[in-house]
């Protein structure tokens, strides 16, 4: 496969006031002396390898620092994280004793826009920073002088991840700058079956006691959801049934957008980016929409009832009919809840809908570099001994730790594979396995580290799914069409940021309106030519320019 993916994130807006302030305080281990310049590569705590008691992995010496060392981490602590400090997680216990380096977590409880903008504007950077936009905002703040420019001290003191990229030569593209810096460290799918994220789910035992095939076209879609309202499947009597829900319109985008042609975001249409708002054809898709809206089929709470835990008790109440969603967390989870309580529950993957105009594929993929990584702040004291401790996490040893957590704690070795604890996979504490593995362990999908795809394996056989969904949507992934994770000049920056800030807001205030009838879907045309007056073909230009570069550069 010669190209990959990532999903597009909404750019944060910064101003670069506040960036300026972020730029003049430290909060690492130099006590904040601004004035001080970070040490130059190889001076600091690094340990002398060959010396006694090392031990080498994979080229890197252990431990990393002769002292304990202490470093500073930001990030969101996440949603199914039980605890208070990651530290209580298992593999960090672990990684400190394997590399003497004591991570200080500054955790945020929410991953949101608002608190990533609050901890770069304060003034008080930590050694590390965990971000989920870092694909297309780390070039800006590198710019800025906020994050350290990597690829010296990658080449010098991380000979795991420059092995994995030797071995991956894309992945250098999707992570460099235009000017040619690396600002982060992704996380990277390297197995194929990783690559596919959320997709289409459905009842199947509704399907069987109605007797109906499975929807294979937005046609087939309308009519198994008005059967879902009409014909009573979960036999209550009653017509409560919600055909269709969601906890955000960009999940039923990425299901019935790309039928009608375009996406919700931006895309690839033969070689040109195109805004998918932007195009006639989006018309189409707001009018399906409205559709399945007017008739009830839709959710009519979608906009208020967005969050996960109302999504589920629609689920477990046995009054949802579909879906798009995770493998584990929605499909697995589900299945797990709902099991002794419900004779009949099952949930079935649904390949992507064929449109009217016989366009089929499935947009909910990623490239083998995600958004979502760690940076450096220019401010720390310890750049080397940061930047070994990054390369531990892809590390064998520190690949396993972030994917299964300690051997004989949350899994075995069992004919030399890692294989988690019954305890882990089906706990008794009453934590769905997903979260009672985040007690050990970070997860290997959302660290700075390579998922490792035996992980998210024996999740699903222990929720109940012999076989693997994300398979069936290999033959539907267009990597010609999806935007790759291009990153943008400073210039580029300037004008995309601001203009697509106000742009995503107006579409999405606008597209909601329509599909709730509080705007004519016939008056789109006016939609379009409202986006075009405030600059979509300025930042489509910017975009065209970047990708443009990124192709030069893979």
């Amino acid at each position: 496969m010669t190209k990959r993916k990532w999903l597009v994130q909404t750019a944060v807006v910064l101003t670069a006031s506040m960036m300026l302030g972020a730029c003049s305080g430290n909060n690492g281990t130099n006590g904040g002396n601004t004035n001080t310049p970070p040490p130059a590569a190889g001076e600091g705590n690094t340990s002398e390898s060959g010396g006694e008691g090392t031990r080498s992995v994979g080229g890197l010496t252990l431990p990393i620092a002769q002292d304990k060392l202490e470093l500073t981490l930001w990030s969101p602590s996440g949603g199914n994280f039980r605890g208070t400090d990651f530290n209580e997680k298992h593999s960090f216990q672990k990684m400190e004793e394997n590399t003497n380096i004591h991570i200080a977590f500054q955790h945020t409880t929410e991953a949101s826009a608002e608190a990533f903008n609050l901890m770069m504007s304060s003034g008080q950077l930590t050694d590390i920073i965990y971000s989920d936009v870092w694909g297309t905002e780390a070039t800006k703040y590198g710019n800025w002088g906020a994050l350290l420019p990597l690829e010296d001290l990658l080449a010098e003191h991380a000979p795991n991840f420059s092995k994995i990229l030797d071995e991956n030569p894309d992945i250098r593209g999707q992570i460099t700058s235009p000017e040619g810096h690396i600002y982060y460290l992704p996380n990277l799918a390297l197995a194929s079956e990783d690559l596919t994220q959320m997709f289409p789910q459905i009842r199947q035992d509704w399907l069987d006691k109605l007797e109906l095939p499975m929807p294979e076209t937005t046609d087939d879609w309308y009519e198994t959801l008005k059967a879902f309202r009409e014909q009573d499947p979960n036999g209550n009597g009653s017509q409560d049934e919600i055909p269709l829900v969601t906890v955000s319109l960009e999940n039923i985008m990425f299901l019935f957008a790309p039928a009608f042609g375009v996406e919700y975001g931006f895309f690839v249409d033969n070689g040109e980016v195109k805004y998918g708002p932007a195009d006639p054809r989006f018309q189409e898709v707001v009018s399906y929409l409205r559709k399945l809206y007017d008739e009830r089929l839709l959710d009519p709470n979608y906009l208020v009832d967005n969050t996960f835990q109302s999504l589920t008790e629609k689920v477990t109440t046995d009054k949802a009919g579909a879906w798009f969603g995770w493998s584990g967390s929605y499909m697995g989870n589900f299945t797990t809840l709902m099991e002794g309580k419900h004779e009949t529950f099952k949930i079935s993957p649904v390949l992507p809908p064929k449109g009217p105009n016989g366009d089929q594929r499935h947009a909910s993929f990623r490239w083998q570099a995600a958004a979502h990584g760690l940076a450096v702040s220019s401010q720390t004291p310890n750049p080397v001994e940061v930047v070994k401790w990054l390369d531990y996490q892809y590390s064998e040893e520190g690949i396993l730790l972030n994917n299964f957590g300690v051997e004989d704690i949350s899994y075995e070795l069992v004919d030399g594979e890692p294989v988690y604890k019954e305890e882990v996979t089906h706990p008794s504490n009453g934590l769905t396995n997903t979260q009672e593995l985040l007690n050990h362990t970070i997860g290997g999908g959302s660290w700075a580290t390579v998922a490792d795809p035996r992980y998210a394996e024996q999740i699903r056989i222990a929720n109940g799914q012999t076989e693997n969904p994300l398979e069936l949507y290999s033959d539907f992934l267009d990597f010609d069409a999806k935007m790759p994770p291009v990153q943008f000049t400073t210039e580029e920056s300037d004008i995309t940021v601001p203009l697509m800030a106000d742009i995503q807001t107006f579409v999405a205030e606008t597209v909601n309106a329509m599909i709730m009838g509080r705007g004519a879907v016939e008056d789109y045309a006016s939609v379009i030519t409202q986006m075009e007056q405030m600059g979509i073909n300025q930042v489509l230009e910017q975009y065209q320019a970047a990708y443009e570069r990124f192709k030069s550069q893979s």
